[in-house]
């Protein structure tokens, strides 16, 4: 799905979504249209044996009337069942199809999204939202089968009565008329209390991903005073939707209350005249109680409208982030050394590279615009990285870092496949990571399950398994930061050793001072200040007092 099918508009949206099950919709409405005819035949039939066979004395007219009702109660149960079912499946789908296009926008995006739309407003957008747009199809159906019964019913009680009917119809549009501005109302309190709601999320979130920073620096009272802060405003929120609501559905109790009695008094009056009959009057009563009831329904039919419309109104905001990489490029085949003139950074193609920097920041900058996770004006070989495709790019170029690590198998976290090809793979790529503890903690097997965020997992094993699924990609270009930072000497010796011997003759850049790599490096890029000073080897640049201590301080 391409970014301009989805409509930026809250209400297109929502006819978008709608559109996309078109024949279950119209299925879902078509059978509930006639369910609901046949509710509100059900006490004209039952007023015709009234008239024609107890007040008549005649049992001639029995048969025919008896199997209409059996017909008419049939199908307000059997064509109703259907009906639900239909509509709930296109409910379904439409959540599906909602959470599918964020999925997929969120891919398009990438780090565009960061700082737009936060951990927990996503969790929000995908299970709430998604919830309400899809749940708005399945209210209309029960709306408009509200619609249909009190149009028959208007119709059936005119032809008795012109009163009646008219009496009906003004009823139903006070309803409308009294419940509207409150609706309106409403619908003002649900969107503070959604952004509400994404605020306090998102500080939930960030506070789960930085509990322990926050520790650290003694963080935790300040952070306990905004979330206590928007918690109130929450609950504030949160009530200012209840008053509402609850206005809402005290009318939606007692206005359909009030609409009975009006008809009935009505009726009861014509049948004192003997403008109608005793039959006539009985389904008078039945169908107005039948329509009372469903106008609530309408009323309902409503709430879920405005609700899905503060929902649409989140999920299209998301849809209209952009990502922060243009895709515009359509060169291919690029070759040769990966440069980056804002810092001067030269990638050897099938060479390993280490960028020594005092700061991490600038060299790990340096390598997002290499793997064009930045705009720049980076090259490879003749080309520059923003005239290739970035499909490209993106598959011949791996940036590594502190990646996250999803809930799935040891397997499927490594991506190389099933079979024993793939699990060869795997195990080389565990092995070339000094990963090996990670493969026995989890039973010794690829169908080992990886916690969400790796939580099973120490901090060594997960920065080795980061590695290791790296190296499993055997990428064409690998630049790493920093990979093995939270490992201890010995283990680091032996990933440096293994990955220079894996990587032979493929190009790879890692960002480190660690003489344990520098010791194995095809070349060294000394950088300084964001700026490349020195290149040369290990033992070279060594001979420059300030690289010597910087290295010797990693050392030690």
């Amino acid at each position: 799905m391409s970014p301009a099918d989805i409509p930026a508009d809250p209400w297109r949206y929502l006819w978008y979504v709608a559109r996309a099950q078109t024949g279950l919709v119209a299925l879902g409405f078509v059978l509930l249209s006639v369910s609901g005819a046949a509710w509100i035949l059900l006490p004209w039939t039952i007023s015709k044996i009234i008239d024609e066979v107890l007040l008549a004395g005649t049992a001639e007219p029995l048969a025919r009337w008896s199997v209409l009702l059996v017909v008419v109660a049939i199908a307000s149960s059997w064509v109703f069942v259907a009906g639900y079912r239909s509509l709930f499946m296109a409910e379904s789908h439409a959540r599906v199809r909602t959470v599918r296009n964020l999925t997929d926008h969120l891919n398009r995006a990438g780090t565009g999204v960061r700082g737009a739309i936060s951990p927990g407003e996503m969790v929000n957008l995908s299970t709430e939202d998604a919830h309400k747009t899809g749940s708005f199809i399945f209210q209309l159906g029960f709306g408009w089968m509200g619609l249909v019964m009190t149009a028959v019913g208007a119709v059936l009680l005119w032809r008795a009565s012109p009163a009646l009917g008219a009496t009906t119809l003004a009823g139903v549009l006070l309803i409308g008329f009294v419940v509207g501005p409150v609706l309106s109302r409403l619908q003002h309190h649900q969107i503070a209390y959604r952004s509400s709601v994404a605020t306090l999320t998102g500080q939930a979130s960030d506070v789960v991903g930085g509990l322990r920073v926050l520790r650290g620096v003694g963080g935790e009272e300040q952070f306990s005073q905004r979330y206590r802060a928007a918690s109130t405003e929450l609950r504030d929120a949160g009530y200012g939707v209840a008053t509402a609501d609850s206005w809402v559905q005290g009318l939606k109790a007692s206005l359909p209350l009030a609409l009975i009695a009006a008809v009935t008094w009505v009726g009861a009056r014509l049948a004192l005249n003997g403008a109608i009959s005793i039959g006539e009057l009985s389904a008078a009563f039945g169908m107005t109680a039948l329509v009372a009831q469903h106008s609530g329904a309408m009323i309902g039919m409503a709430q879920a409208v405005i609700a899905a419309q503060v929902a649409s109104r989140r999920l299209t905001a998301f849809f209209n982030t952009q990502s922060d990489i243009a895709d515009d490029g359509t060169a291919t085949g690029a070759s040769g050394a990966l440069r980056d003139p804002e810092s001067g950074l030269a990638i050897e193609p099938g060479r390993l590279t280490v960028v020594v920097s005092a700061e991490a920041k600038p060299a790990e900058a340096a390598m997002e615009r290499l793997a064009r996770y930045a705009e720049s004006s980076s090259e490879w070989g003749d080309a520059k990285l923003a005239d290739l495709a970035l499909d490209e790019v993106r598959e011949r170029v791996l940036l590594l870092r502190d990646d996250y690590l999803f809930a799935q198998t040891l397997g499927e976290t490594l991506r190389t496949g099933a079979g024993s090809a793939g699990e060869a793979r795997a195990l080389a790529a565990i092995a070339a990571a000094g990963a090996g503890d990670v493969h026995s903690s989890l039973g010794s097997t690829m169908d080992g399950e990886v916690h969400n965020g790796g939580r099973n997992l120490s901090g060594g094993q997960r920065q080795r398994l980061r590695l290791a699924r790296a190296l499993a990609a055997d990428a064409e270009v690998l630049l790493a930061v920093e990979p093995t930072s939270a490992v201890d000497a010995h283990t680091e010796s032996l990933i440096a050793e293994r990955v220079a011997a894996a990587r032979a003759g493929r190009t790879t850049a890692v960002v480190t001072a660690s003489p344990l790599w520098l010791a194995r490096a095809d070349q060294v890029a000394w950088m300084w200040d964001g700026k490349i000073r020195a290149v040369g080897s290990h033992a070279e640049l060594s001979l420059q007092d300030e690289y010597r201590s910087l290295t010797s301080r990693q050392e030690s």
